[in-house]
Protein backbone atom coordinates (compact mmCIF):
# COMPACT_ATOMS: atom_id res chain seq x y z
CA UNK A 1 0.00 0.00 0.00
CA UNK A 2 3.24 2.10 -0.87
CA UNK A 3 1.34 3.72 -3.43
CA UNK A 4 2.66 6.05 -6.06
CA UNK A 5 5.29 7.79 -3.96
CA UNK A 6 7.11 3.74 -4.03
CA UNK A 7 6.59 2.98 -7.46
CA UNK A 8 8.23 6.62 -8.37
CA UNK A 9 11.31 6.02 -5.95
CA UNK A 10 12.11 2.65 -6.18
CA UNK A 11 12.23 3.33 -10.61
CA UNK A 12 14.31 6.26 -9.71
CA UNK A 13 16.51 5.65 -6.58
CA UNK A 14 16.50 1.66 -6.47
CA UNK A 15 18.23 -0.47 -9.81
CA UNK A 16 15.95 -2.12 -11.89
CA UNK A 17 14.48 -5.18 -10.54
CA UNK A 18 16.65 -4.65 -7.13
CA UNK A 19 14.69 -5.73 -3.64
CA UNK A 20 17.01 -2.77 -1.94
CA UNK A 21 15.35 -0.91 0.53
CA UNK A 22 13.51 2.32 -0.90
CA UNK A 23 15.28 5.35 -0.03
CA UNK A 24 13.45 9.13 0.41
CA UNK A 25 15.85 11.57 1.90
CA UNK A 26 13.97 14.48 3.66
CA UNK A 27 11.35 13.34 2.68
CA UNK A 28 7.90 12.38 4.63
CA UNK A 29 6.51 8.71 3.90
CA UNK A 30 2.76 7.47 3.48
CA UNK A 31 3.10 3.65 5.00
CA UNK A 32 0.89 0.60 4.28
CA UNK A 33 -0.33 0.86 8.11
CA UNK A 34 -1.85 4.92 8.59
CA UNK A 35 1.43 6.92 8.38
CA UNK A 36 3.92 4.50 10.10
CA UNK A 37 6.62 5.83 8.16
CA UNK A 38 5.80 9.55 8.58
CA UNK A 39 5.69 9.59 11.85
CA UNK A 40 8.77 7.33 12.43
CA UNK A 41 10.33 9.72 10.36
CA UNK A 42 8.83 12.25 12.15
CA UNK A 43 9.71 10.93 15.59
CA UNK A 44 13.57 10.04 14.81
CA UNK A 45 14.27 13.74 14.07
CA UNK A 46 13.46 14.64 17.78
CA UNK A 47 14.95 11.09 19.27
CA UNK A 48 18.41 12.04 17.31
CA UNK A 49 18.93 15.37 18.79
CA UNK A 50 17.38 14.83 22.08
CA UNK A 51 18.80 11.45 22.88
CA UNK A 52 21.59 11.25 20.24
CA UNK A 53 20.30 7.97 18.43
CA UNK A 54 21.89 6.94 15.68
CA UNK A 55 19.21 4.93 13.90
CA UNK A 56 15.26 3.69 14.16
CA UNK A 57 13.57 1.00 13.16
CA UNK A 58 9.86 -0.11 13.07
CA UNK A 59 9.45 -3.67 12.62
CA UNK A 60 5.68 -4.73 11.72
CA UNK A 61 4.87 -8.92 12.38
CA UNK A 62 2.36 -11.30 10.75
CA UNK A 63 -0.42 -11.96 12.90
CA UNK A 64 1.80 -15.59 13.24
CA UNK A 65 4.77 -13.57 14.14
CA UNK A 66 6.61 -15.71 11.74
CA UNK A 67 7.11 -12.82 8.66
CA UNK A 68 8.44 -9.34 8.86
CA UNK A 69 5.50 -7.60 6.58
CA UNK A 70 6.73 -4.00 7.01
CA UNK A 71 9.98 -2.14 7.98
CA UNK A 72 10.98 1.21 8.31
CA UNK A 73 14.57 2.71 9.07
CA UNK A 74 14.83 6.19 9.76
CA UNK A 75 19.48 6.32 10.20
CA UNK A 76 21.39 9.66 10.34
CA UNK A 77 25.06 9.19 10.20
CA UNK A 78 28.44 11.74 10.46
CA UNK A 79 28.34 14.02 7.83
CA UNK A 80 24.56 14.07 7.07
CA UNK A 81 22.66 17.09 7.79
CA UNK A 82 19.26 15.17 7.57
CA UNK A 83 18.06 11.65 8.42
CA UNK A 84 17.33 9.21 5.82
CA UNK A 85 14.70 7.16 6.01
CA UNK A 86 14.05 3.59 4.17
CA UNK A 87 10.89 1.47 3.66
CA UNK A 88 11.34 -2.34 3.05
CA UNK A 89 9.15 -3.26 1.55
CA UNK A 90 9.70 -7.27 0.79
CA UNK A 91 8.19 -9.34 3.57
CA UNK A 92 10.69 -11.66 4.76
CA UNK A 93 10.83 -14.48 7.66
CA UNK A 94 12.27 -13.70 10.79
CA UNK A 95 16.15 -14.79 11.07
CA UNK A 96 17.37 -16.52 14.11
CA UNK A 97 18.21 -13.07 15.89
CA UNK A 98 14.89 -11.19 14.58
CA UNK A 99 13.01 -14.14 16.40
CA UNK A 100 14.93 -13.61 19.48
CA UNK A 101 14.08 -9.98 19.31
CA UNK A 102 10.49 -10.78 18.24
CA UNK A 103 10.06 -12.86 21.50
CA UNK A 104 10.74 -10.07 24.23
CA UNK A 105 7.39 -8.88 25.99
CA UNK A 106 9.72 -6.44 27.81
CA UNK A 107 11.41 -3.40 26.75
CA UNK A 108 15.46 -4.99 26.40
CA UNK A 109 18.88 -3.13 26.05
CA UNK A 110 21.60 -4.97 24.57
CA UNK A 111 25.18 -4.84 23.57
CA UNK A 112 26.94 -5.90 21.14
CA UNK A 113 29.49 -7.61 23.09
CA UNK A 114 26.22 -9.22 24.55
CA UNK A 115 25.30 -10.51 21.52
CA UNK A 116 28.62 -12.32 20.27
CA UNK A 117 27.72 -13.88 23.65
CA UNK A 118 25.10 -15.05 23.63
CA UNK A 119 24.25 -16.05 19.65
CA UNK A 120 28.05 -15.61 18.08
CA UNK A 121 27.33 -12.49 16.20
CA UNK A 122 26.73 -8.87 16.63
CA UNK A 123 22.73 -7.86 15.67
CA UNK A 124 21.90 -7.35 11.93
CA UNK A 125 19.55 -4.50 11.01
CA UNK A 126 16.96 -5.44 8.29
CA UNK A 127 18.72 -3.08 6.24
CA UNK A 128 21.78 -5.55 6.43
CA UNK A 129 23.60 -2.87 8.67
CA UNK A 130 25.85 -4.77 11.38
CA UNK A 131 28.11 -2.18 12.97
CA UNK A 132 26.19 -0.57 15.78
CA UNK A 133 27.79 -1.24 19.46
CA UNK A 134 24.27 -1.03 21.66
CA UNK A 135 21.08 -1.60 20.95
CA UNK A 136 17.37 -1.41 22.35
CA UNK A 137 13.98 -3.21 21.65
CA UNK A 138 11.01 -2.32 23.20
CA UNK A 139 8.02 -4.87 21.78
CA UNK A 140 4.54 -3.05 20.24
CA UNK A 141 2.14 -4.84 22.40
CA UNK A 142 -1.72 -4.81 22.94
CA UNK A 143 -3.50 -6.72 24.41
CA UNK A 144 -0.80 -8.73 25.03
CA UNK A 145 0.20 -9.43 21.56
CA UNK A 146 2.97 -8.50 20.03
CA UNK A 147 2.36 -6.24 16.95
CA UNK A 148 6.22 -5.46 16.24
CA UNK A 149 9.64 -4.03 17.75
CA UNK A 150 10.72 -0.40 17.71
CA UNK A 151 14.47 -1.07 17.73
CA UNK A 152 17.33 1.83 18.55
CA UNK A 153 20.45 1.31 17.58
CA UNK A 154 23.72 3.65 18.69
CA UNK A 155 27.70 3.56 17.73
CA UNK A 156 28.99 4.62 20.48
CA UNK A 157 27.04 5.38 23.39
CA UNK A 158 25.01 3.32 25.88
CA UNK A 159 20.59 3.69 25.96
CA UNK A 160 19.82 5.75 29.34
CA UNK A 161 16.92 5.16 31.39
CA UNK A 162 15.61 8.38 30.53
CA UNK A 163 15.74 7.52 26.66
CA UNK A 164 14.37 3.94 27.36
CA UNK A 165 10.98 5.44 29.29
CA UNK A 166 10.37 8.04 26.47
CA UNK A 167 10.81 5.49 23.55
CA UNK A 168 8.03 3.23 25.64
CA UNK A 169 5.88 5.82 25.09
CA UNK A 170 6.46 6.19 21.57
CA UNK A 171 6.43 2.54 21.04
CA UNK A 172 2.96 2.53 22.72
CA UNK A 173 1.50 4.60 20.31
CA UNK A 174 2.95 2.88 17.55
CA UNK A 175 1.46 -0.44 18.98
CA UNK A 176 -1.72 1.70 19.09
CA UNK A 177 -1.88 2.67 15.46
CA UNK A 178 -1.18 -1.01 14.12
CA UNK A 179 -3.45 -2.46 16.07
CA UNK A 180 -5.99 0.31 15.08
CA UNK A 181 -5.04 -0.38 11.21
CA UNK A 182 -5.59 -4.00 12.04
CA UNK A 183 -8.81 -4.13 13.26
CA UNK A 184 -9.91 -1.48 10.86
CA UNK A 185 -8.54 -3.70 7.80
CA UNK A 186 -11.14 -6.37 9.40
CA UNK A 187 -14.06 -4.34 8.78
CA UNK A 188 -13.51 -2.79 5.52
CA UNK A 189 -10.70 -2.68 2.40
CA UNK A 190 -8.49 -0.52 3.38
CA UNK A 191 -7.05 1.94 0.48
CA UNK A 192 -4.03 3.80 0.09
CA UNK A 193 -4.57 7.70 -0.16
CA UNK A 194 -1.40 7.86 -2.28
CA UNK A 195 -2.74 5.64 -4.87
CA UNK A 196 -5.90 8.37 -5.25
CA UNK A 197 -3.89 11.29 -4.84
CA UNK A 198 -2.43 10.11 -8.79
CA UNK A 199 -2.53 7.31 -10.86
CA UNK A 200 0.87 5.25 -10.40
CA UNK A 201 3.78 5.22 -13.00
CA UNK A 202 3.15 2.90 -15.97
CA UNK A 203 6.05 1.28 -18.10
CA UNK A 204 4.65 2.09 -21.06
CA UNK A 205 3.17 6.12 -20.15
CA UNK A 206 4.05 8.32 -22.78
CA UNK A 207 5.57 10.89 -20.26
CA UNK A 208 8.14 8.15 -19.54
CA UNK A 209 10.38 8.81 -16.48
CA UNK A 210 10.60 12.77 -17.00
CA UNK A 211 6.54 13.05 -16.61
CA UNK A 212 7.69 10.63 -13.27
CA UNK A 213 10.35 12.44 -12.14
CA UNK A 214 7.39 15.70 -12.26
CA UNK A 215 4.44 14.10 -10.31
CA UNK A 216 6.86 12.64 -7.42
CA UNK A 217 8.14 16.45 -7.44
CA UNK A 218 5.36 17.73 -7.24
CA UNK A 219 4.06 15.22 -4.53
CA UNK A 220 7.01 15.58 -2.36
CA UNK A 221 6.73 19.46 -2.06
CA UNK A 222 2.99 18.50 -0.55
CA UNK A 223 3.97 16.10 1.71
CA UNK A 224 7.27 17.84 3.16
CA UNK A 225 4.42 19.92 5.58
CA UNK A 226 3.68 16.76 6.96
CA UNK A 227 7.38 17.36 9.10
CA UNK A 228 5.76 19.91 10.81
CA UNK A 229 3.12 17.45 12.59
CA UNK A 230 4.44 16.72 15.96
CA UNK A 231 1.40 14.06 16.63
CA UNK A 232 -0.11 11.39 14.09
CA UNK A 233 -3.48 13.75 14.63
CA UNK A 234 -1.73 16.70 13.23
CA UNK A 235 0.00 14.52 10.54
CA UNK A 236 -4.21 13.76 9.65
CA UNK A 237 -5.57 17.22 9.77
CA UNK A 238 -2.31 18.48 7.74
CA UNK A 239 -2.99 15.72 4.97
CA UNK A 240 -6.63 16.85 4.87
CA UNK A 241 -6.12 20.18 4.25
CA UNK A 242 -3.44 19.17 1.68
CA UNK A 243 -5.07 16.73 -0.11
CA UNK A 244 -8.88 18.54 -0.62
CA UNK A 245 -9.87 15.34 -2.89
CA UNK A 246 -8.95 13.39 0.40
CA UNK A 247 -10.52 15.68 2.69
CA UNK A 248 -13.18 12.91 3.48
CA UNK A 249 -11.01 9.77 3.81
CA UNK A 250 -8.49 11.31 6.16
CA UNK A 251 -11.27 13.23 8.35
CA UNK A 252 -12.90 9.46 8.19
CA UNK A 253 -9.11 8.02 9.76
CA UNK A 254 -8.98 11.46 12.04
CA UNK A 255 -12.70 10.30 13.59
CA UNK A 256 -11.67 6.68 13.54
CA UNK A 257 -8.73 7.00 15.40
CA UNK A 258 -10.33 9.73 17.66
CA UNK A 259 -13.39 7.24 18.81
CA UNK A 260 -10.26 4.54 19.20
CA UNK A 261 -8.01 6.55 21.32
CA UNK A 262 -10.53 7.52 23.72
CA UNK A 263 -12.48 4.13 23.79
CA UNK A 264 -8.84 2.83 24.99
CA UNK A 265 -8.08 5.16 27.50
CA UNK A 266 -11.92 5.89 28.95
CA UNK A 267 -13.41 2.50 28.12
CA UNK A 268 -15.24 0.63 31.10
CA UNK A 269 -12.88 -1.48 32.76
CA UNK A 270 -15.28 -4.08 34.86
CA UNK A 271 -18.50 -5.10 33.94
CA UNK A 272 -19.41 -6.28 37.49
CA UNK A 273 -19.00 -10.39 36.75
CA UNK A 274 -15.38 -10.04 38.23
CA UNK A 275 -14.95 -11.92 41.26
CA UNK A 276 -15.09 -9.70 44.44
CA UNK A 277 -13.99 -12.34 47.02
CA UNK A 278 -11.82 -15.28 47.11
CA UNK A 279 -12.83 -16.13 50.83
CA UNK A 280 -15.72 -17.88 52.36
CA UNK A 281 -16.87 -14.22 53.11
CA UNK A 282 -18.48 -12.59 50.03
CA UNK A 283 -19.37 -9.49 52.19
CA UNK A 284 -15.58 -8.31 52.54
CA UNK A 285 -14.38 -7.28 48.70
CA UNK A 286 -10.52 -8.57 48.32
CA UNK A 287 -9.11 -11.40 46.33
CA UNK A 288 -5.61 -10.57 46.70
CA UNK A 289 -2.74 -12.48 48.72
CA UNK A 290 -2.70 -10.36 51.45
CA UNK A 291 -6.61 -10.43 52.18
CA UNK A 292 -6.10 -14.50 51.71
CA UNK A 293 -4.12 -14.23 54.59
CA UNK A 294 -6.68 -12.64 56.63
CA UNK A 295 -9.69 -14.67 55.00
CA UNK A 296 -7.54 -18.13 55.81
CA UNK A 297 -7.19 -16.72 59.65
CA UNK A 298 -10.44 -16.00 59.87
CA UNK A 299 -11.74 -19.31 58.94
CA UNK A 300 -9.64 -20.79 61.92
CA UNK A 301 -11.03 -18.49 64.20
CA UNK A 302 -15.22 -18.01 63.84
CA UNK A 303 -16.46 -21.06 65.02
CA UNK A 304 -14.34 -20.83 68.21
CA UNK A 305 -14.99 -18.36 71.45
CA UNK A 306 -11.58 -16.99 71.11
CA UNK A 307 -10.42 -13.65 72.04
CA UNK A 308 -9.75 -11.99 68.63
CA UNK A 309 -7.31 -8.80 68.03
CA UNK A 310 -7.87 -7.04 64.99
CA UNK A 311 -4.85 -4.53 63.80
CA UNK A 312 -4.82 -2.18 61.00
CA UNK A 313 -4.75 1.40 59.98
CA UNK A 314 -7.24 3.94 59.97
CA UNK A 315 -10.02 2.86 57.80
CA UNK A 316 -8.80 -0.86 56.84
CA UNK A 317 -12.45 -2.22 57.98
CA UNK A 318 -11.43 -3.51 60.79
CA UNK A 319 -15.19 -3.74 62.47
CA UNK A 320 -16.08 -4.92 58.90
CA UNK A 321 -14.04 -7.86 59.92
CA UNK A 322 -15.45 -8.05 63.38
CA UNK A 323 -19.30 -8.18 61.97
CA UNK A 324 -18.57 -10.62 59.94
CA UNK A 325 -16.64 -13.10 62.14
CA UNK A 326 -19.79 -12.55 64.81
CA UNK A 327 -21.98 -13.61 61.59
CA UNK A 328 -20.24 -16.62 60.88
CA UNK A 329 -19.68 -17.73 64.47
CA UNK A 330 -22.16 -20.25 66.63
CA UNK A 331 -23.26 -16.76 68.58
CA UNK A 332 -24.70 -15.40 65.43
CA UNK A 333 -28.13 -15.39 66.87
CA UNK A 334 -27.11 -13.15 69.64
CA UNK A 335 -26.38 -9.48 69.59
CA UNK A 336 -23.24 -7.98 68.67
CA UNK A 337 -22.81 -4.79 70.76
CA UNK A 338 -19.88 -2.27 70.02
CA UNK A 339 -18.44 0.21 71.95
CA UNK A 340 -15.63 2.57 70.36
CA UNK A 341 -13.73 3.63 73.28
CA UNK A 342 -12.21 6.79 71.98
CA UNK A 343 -15.51 8.51 71.06
CA UNK A 344 -16.53 8.24 75.30
CA UNK A 345 -15.71 11.13 77.64
CA UNK A 346 -13.01 9.10 79.92
CA UNK A 347 -15.36 9.67 83.37
CA UNK A 348 -18.30 8.06 81.36
CA UNK A 349 -16.61 4.89 79.67
CA UNK A 350 -17.10 2.55 82.89
CA UNK A 351 -20.50 3.33 83.12
CA UNK A 352 -21.05 2.68 79.20
CA UNK A 353 -19.02 -0.86 79.82
CA UNK A 354 -20.42 -2.01 82.81
CA UNK A 355 -23.93 0.09 83.58
CA UNK A 356 -24.65 1.79 86.57
CA UNK A 357 -27.25 2.17 89.12
CA UNK A 358 -29.65 4.73 89.97
CA UNK A 359 -27.70 7.74 92.00
CA UNK A 360 -24.50 6.30 91.77
CA UNK A 361 -23.15 9.57 91.19
CA UNK A 362 -24.94 13.02 90.02
CA UNK A 363 -27.52 12.39 86.72
CA UNK A 364 -27.96 9.06 87.18
CA UNK A 365 -31.36 9.08 87.64
CA UNK A 366 -32.26 5.91 87.08
CA UNK A 367 -31.17 2.65 86.69
CA UNK A 368 -28.68 1.49 83.10
CA UNK A 369 -27.57 -1.97 81.68
CA UNK A 370 -23.92 -1.41 80.91
CA UNK A 371 -22.47 -2.95 77.27
CA UNK A 372 -21.27 -6.10 78.73
CA UNK A 373 -24.73 -7.09 80.16
CA UNK A 374 -26.10 -6.25 76.54
CA UNK A 375 -23.40 -8.51 74.73
CA UNK A 376 -24.40 -11.74 77.14
CA UNK A 377 -24.01 -15.02 75.07
CA UNK A 378 -23.36 -12.79 72.17
CA UNK A 379 -20.44 -10.69 70.68
CA UNK A 380 -18.77 -7.49 72.28
CA UNK A 381 -16.29 -5.16 69.87
CA UNK A 382 -14.39 -2.92 71.50
CA UNK A 383 -12.91 -0.27 68.88
CA UNK A 384 -9.83 1.44 69.47
CA UNK A 385 -8.97 -0.17 72.59
CA UNK A 386 -5.62 1.15 72.81
CA UNK A 387 -7.46 4.79 73.86
CA UNK A 388 -8.88 3.38 76.79
CA UNK A 389 -7.66 5.30 80.08
CA UNK A 390 -5.01 3.20 82.08
CA UNK A 391 -7.59 2.84 84.80
CA UNK A 392 -9.85 1.34 83.09
CA UNK A 393 -8.36 -1.02 82.08
CA UNK A 394 -7.48 -2.71 85.31
CA UNK A 395 -11.40 -3.36 85.41
CA UNK A 396 -11.76 -4.70 81.91
CA UNK A 397 -9.19 -7.31 82.68
CA UNK A 398 -10.99 -8.21 85.93
CA UNK A 399 -14.25 -8.53 83.48
CA UNK A 400 -12.59 -10.65 80.78
CA UNK A 401 -10.22 -13.13 83.50
CA UNK A 402 -13.45 -13.63 86.03
CA UNK A 403 -15.59 -13.30 83.26
CA UNK A 404 -18.26 -10.69 85.74
CA UNK A 405 -18.56 -7.17 86.23
CA UNK A 406 -20.56 -4.67 89.23
CA UNK A 407 -22.33 -1.85 87.79
CA UNK A 408 -21.05 1.83 88.86
CA UNK A 409 -22.68 2.07 92.41
CA UNK A 410 -23.80 -1.47 93.01
CA UNK A 411 -22.47 -4.07 95.09
CA UNK A 412 -24.22 -7.49 93.09
CA UNK A 413 -21.62 -9.31 91.35
CA UNK A 414 -22.94 -10.26 87.63
CA UNK A 415 -21.95 -12.80 85.55
CA UNK A 416 -21.07 -12.53 81.75
CA UNK A 417 -20.93 -14.99 78.52
CA UNK A 418 -18.97 -12.61 76.00
CA UNK A 419 -16.85 -12.89 73.67
CA UNK A 420 -14.66 -9.95 73.10
CA UNK A 421 -13.30 -9.16 69.32
CA UNK A 422 -11.28 -5.44 70.24
CA UNK A 423 -9.53 -3.31 67.54
CA UNK A 424 -7.00 -0.76 67.27
CA UNK A 425 -5.08 1.34 65.02
CA UNK A 426 -2.04 1.47 67.65
CA UNK A 427 0.63 -0.56 67.55
CA UNK A 428 -0.25 -2.00 71.54
CA UNK A 429 3.60 -3.41 72.09
CA UNK A 430 4.72 -0.01 71.86
CA UNK A 431 2.08 1.47 73.58
CA UNK A 432 2.89 -1.03 76.42
CA UNK A 433 7.09 -0.22 76.45
CA UNK A 434 6.33 3.21 77.46
CA UNK A 435 3.39 2.55 79.83
CA UNK A 436 0.27 3.85 78.51
CA UNK A 437 -0.88 -0.04 78.26
CA UNK A 438 -0.98 -2.56 80.88
CA UNK A 439 0.67 -5.48 79.76
CA UNK A 440 -1.11 -8.16 81.11
CA UNK A 441 -4.44 -6.87 79.16
CA UNK A 442 -2.98 -6.77 75.97
CA UNK A 443 -1.74 -10.46 76.52
CA UNK A 444 -5.11 -10.81 77.41
CA UNK A 445 -6.47 -9.59 74.27
CA UNK A 446 -4.04 -10.92 71.67
CA UNK A 447 -5.02 -14.14 71.93
CA UNK A 448 -5.91 -14.73 68.29
CA UNK A 449 -4.08 -11.77 66.06
CA UNK A 450 -5.29 -10.60 62.92
CA UNK A 451 -3.91 -7.82 61.17
CA UNK A 452 -5.11 -6.02 58.03
CA UNK A 453 -3.15 -4.40 55.23
CA UNK A 454 -3.42 -1.21 54.31
CA UNK A 455 -4.82 0.05 50.94
CA UNK A 456 -1.73 0.34 49.53
CA UNK A 457 -0.38 -2.44 49.92
CA UNK A 458 -3.24 -4.65 48.08
CA UNK A 459 -3.21 -3.07 44.88
CA UNK A 460 -4.98 -5.70 43.07
CA UNK A 461 -8.31 -4.90 45.01
CA UNK A 462 -8.44 -1.21 43.89
CA UNK A 463 -10.47 -2.16 40.65
CA UNK A 464 -12.54 -4.22 42.91
CA UNK A 465 -13.37 -2.10 45.79
CA UNK A 466 -13.76 0.85 42.84
CA UNK A 467 -16.25 -1.22 41.19
CA UNK A 468 -18.15 -2.26 44.45
CA UNK A 469 -18.65 1.63 45.49
CA UNK A 470 -19.50 2.68 42.11
CA UNK A 471 -22.75 0.02 42.03
CA UNK A 472 -23.08 1.01 45.41
CA UNK A 473 -23.27 4.91 45.01
CA UNK A 474 -23.79 5.19 41.56
CA UNK A 475 -25.90 2.75 39.71
CA UNK A 476 -26.44 4.68 36.37
CA UNK A 477 -22.52 4.90 36.18
CA UNK A 478 -21.26 2.31 33.48
CA UNK A 479 -17.74 2.21 35.41
CA UNK A 480 -14.62 3.79 35.25
CA UNK A 481 -11.66 4.36 32.68
CA UNK A 482 -8.27 2.91 32.87
CA UNK A 483 -6.65 6.19 33.41
CA UNK A 484 -8.98 6.37 36.79
CA UNK A 485 -8.06 2.90 37.76
CA UNK A 486 -4.59 3.63 37.18
CA UNK A 487 -4.79 7.05 39.14
CA UNK A 488 -6.75 5.29 42.17
CA UNK A 489 -4.10 2.37 41.99
CA UNK A 490 -0.74 4.88 42.40
CA UNK A 491 -2.28 6.71 45.01
CA UNK A 492 -1.00 6.25 48.88
CA UNK A 493 -4.58 6.14 50.05
CA UNK A 494 -3.85 7.29 53.59
CA UNK A 495 -7.17 6.85 54.68
CA UNK A 496 -7.84 3.75 53.17
CA UNK A 497 -11.34 2.11 52.50
CA UNK A 498 -12.79 5.01 53.84
CA UNK A 499 -11.38 7.36 52.15
CA UNK A 500 -11.45 5.52 48.93
CA UNK A 501 -15.51 5.43 49.93
CA UNK A 502 -15.63 8.67 50.08
CA UNK A 503 -13.65 9.76 46.78
CA UNK A 504 -15.42 7.68 45.11
CA UNK A 505 -18.91 8.95 45.97
CA UNK A 506 -17.97 12.32 45.55
CA UNK A 507 -16.53 11.97 42.32
CA UNK A 508 -19.93 10.30 41.33
CA UNK A 509 -21.53 13.75 41.97
CA UNK A 510 -19.17 15.60 40.11
CA UNK A 511 -19.23 13.18 37.02
CA UNK A 512 -22.14 14.00 34.70
CA UNK A 513 -20.89 11.17 32.25
CA UNK A 514 -21.87 7.48 31.83
CA UNK A 515 -17.83 6.90 32.90
CA UNK A 516 -15.55 8.29 35.27
CA UNK A 517 -12.62 9.49 33.38
CA UNK A 518 -10.55 10.98 35.65
CA UNK A 519 -10.43 10.99 40.03
CA UNK A 520 -9.35 14.00 41.71
CA UNK A 521 -7.13 12.71 43.85
CA UNK A 522 -6.27 14.80 46.82
CA UNK A 523 -2.13 15.99 46.75
CA UNK A 524 -0.70 15.14 49.76
CA UNK A 525 2.90 14.65 50.65
CA UNK A 526 5.03 17.52 52.54
CA UNK A 527 6.14 20.34 50.40
CA UNK A 528 9.31 22.90 50.32
CA UNK A 529 9.82 26.33 48.78
CA UNK A 530 12.60 26.19 46.62
CA UNK A 531 14.98 29.54 46.66
CA UNK A 532 12.90 30.68 43.12
CA UNK A 533 9.76 30.02 45.40
CA UNK A 534 8.16 27.19 43.31
CA UNK A 535 6.75 24.76 45.71
CA UNK A 536 8.25 21.03 45.62
CA UNK A 537 6.94 17.74 46.96
CA UNK A 538 8.95 15.92 49.39
CA UNK A 539 8.78 12.37 49.15
CA UNK A 540 9.65 10.01 52.02
CA UNK A 541 12.47 6.86 51.33
CA UNK A 542 10.50 4.26 51.18
CA UNK A 543 7.91 6.54 48.70
CA UNK A 544 11.06 7.00 46.47
CA UNK A 545 11.42 3.93 46.72
CA UNK A 546 8.40 2.48 45.69
CA UNK A 547 8.10 4.29 43.04
CA UNK A 548 11.53 3.61 41.20
CA UNK A 549 10.70 -0.13 41.93
CA UNK A 550 7.85 0.25 40.19
CA UNK A 551 8.70 2.41 36.93
CA UNK A 552 11.40 -0.84 36.64
CA UNK A 553 9.01 -3.69 36.96
CA UNK A 554 6.79 -1.15 34.30
CA UNK A 555 9.72 -1.26 32.23
CA UNK A 556 10.15 -5.32 32.38
CA UNK A 557 6.86 -6.05 32.30
CA UNK A 558 6.80 -7.25 35.80
CA UNK A 559 9.62 -10.05 35.47
CA UNK A 560 11.69 -10.12 38.67
CA UNK A 561 14.99 -12.41 37.48
CA UNK A 562 16.36 -13.41 34.68
CA UNK A 563 19.71 -11.38 32.39
CA UNK A 564 16.59 -8.61 31.36
CA UNK A 565 14.99 -8.75 35.15
CA UNK A 566 14.28 -5.77 37.40
CA UNK A 567 16.51 -7.43 39.67
CA UNK A 568 19.40 -6.87 37.38
CA UNK A 569 18.94 -3.34 36.51
CA UNK A 570 18.22 -2.33 39.95
CA UNK A 571 21.74 -4.48 41.13
CA UNK A 572 20.15 -6.57 43.97
CA UNK A 573 19.43 -10.62 44.11
CA UNK A 574 16.05 -11.53 42.82
CA UNK A 575 14.89 -12.62 46.32
CA UNK A 576 15.81 -9.21 47.86
CA UNK A 577 13.76 -7.92 45.12
CA UNK A 578 10.79 -9.93 45.65
CA UNK A 579 11.39 -9.51 49.38
CA UNK A 580 10.85 -5.77 48.55
CA UNK A 581 7.96 -5.93 46.07
CA UNK A 582 5.57 -7.86 48.74
CA UNK A 583 6.85 -5.39 51.72
CA UNK A 584 5.77 -2.11 49.14
CA UNK A 585 2.28 -3.48 48.27
CA UNK A 586 3.22 -4.39 44.32
CA UNK A 587 1.06 -6.83 42.18
CA UNK A 588 3.20 -8.20 38.85
CA UNK A 589 -0.68 -7.85 37.54
CA UNK A 590 -0.26 -3.90 36.76
CA UNK A 591 3.14 -3.79 34.81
Amino acid sequence: MHGTIQSLSSRINSPSGSNAPVHLEGIPLLGSTLGLAELLDIVFRRLHPLFSIDCAALLIYDEKITVISEAYVSTIADGMDEPRTAVINQPCELKAAQKTVAEFSFPVIKSKDEWLEEENQNHCLINGEAGYLFHCYIPLEVENKILGTLELHNHARDFSAECLTFCSNIADLFADIVFFTRQRSQQINVVSPTEKLSRPFNQDDEAGPEAAATQLFELNEKLAVLNEADTLEDFLNKAADLFPAMNASFKLQLEEFRAFSEKQETGSIYTGQQQTSSGNYPQIIGAGPKMNKVFALMDQVVQSDSTVLITGETGTGKELIAKTIHAASARKNNPMISVNCAAIPANLIESELFGHEKGSFTGATEQRIGKFELANNGTLFLDEIGELPLELQVKLLRALQEKEIERVGGKATIKTDVRIISATNRDLITEVEQGRFRQDLYYRLHVFPINLPPLRERSEDIPLLANFFLTKFGKQKAGFSKKAIKQMIHYNWPGNIREMEHLIQRQILLNSGPVINEMNIPVTGKTMVNGTGTKQQIKTIEENERDHIFAVLQLCKGRVSGPHGAAKLLGVPATTLNSKIKKLGLNKQHF
